[in-house]
């Protein structure tokens, strides 16, 4: 880490301590340590080794009931089609995923998880588990109530904006 960014992290935790940012910062920060420590540990310890964002996107599909094309996986996950086409070319690439032909329209590809790709979900959730565990420690049930009570009116009231 350069100097500079030593120096500026110094600062801006002891500014954090002495006054209260706004709390889309902190969250800002928390979400950033958070995808961090959980990018270090699946570099150490998973298997097959694959970004945050393309671990979200496969997760995603797993997800779907029906069919999933790369249309609905690019409402899903926010990014604009050949944002998405990449990453589908990369779970593929690693045989994480696998494209068949829709039956009824053979212009559509449907996506499917594979075998293999289960198998990092399961690491990587299993990973996701136990950061979670340790990341709340200290915390008593009724403080973590508090907080998604909190997250849960701050989406809310954000989805009405």
């Amino acid at each position: 880490m350069s100097t500079k960014l030593f120096y500026l992290r110094a600062v801006l935790n002891k500014k954090m301590e002495k006054q209260r940012f706004p709390f889309g910062m902190i969250i800002g920060r928390m979400m950033h340590e958070m995808g961090r420590v959980f990018k270090k540990r699946a570099n150490e310890q998973a298997e097959i080794k694959i970004p945050n964002e393309q671990f979200a996107l496969l997760y995603a599909i797993s997800l779907k009931e029906d069919d999933v094309i790369q249309k609905d996986m690019a409402e899903v996950m926010r990014k604009d089609k050949s944002g998405i086409l990449r990453l589908i070319d990369s779970l593929e690439e690693k045989e994480l995923i696998s494209r068949v032909a829709d039956t009824k329209d053979r212009r559509k590809n449907c996506l499917m998880v594979t075998k293999k790709g289960k198998e990092v979900i399961e690491q990587y959730l299993k990973l996701m588990s136990e950061l979670m565990e340790q990341l709340q420690q200290g915390l008593t049930a009724s403080e973590m109530n508090t907080f998604y009570k909190v997250a849960d009116h701050i989406k809310s009231n954000a989805e009405k904006l």
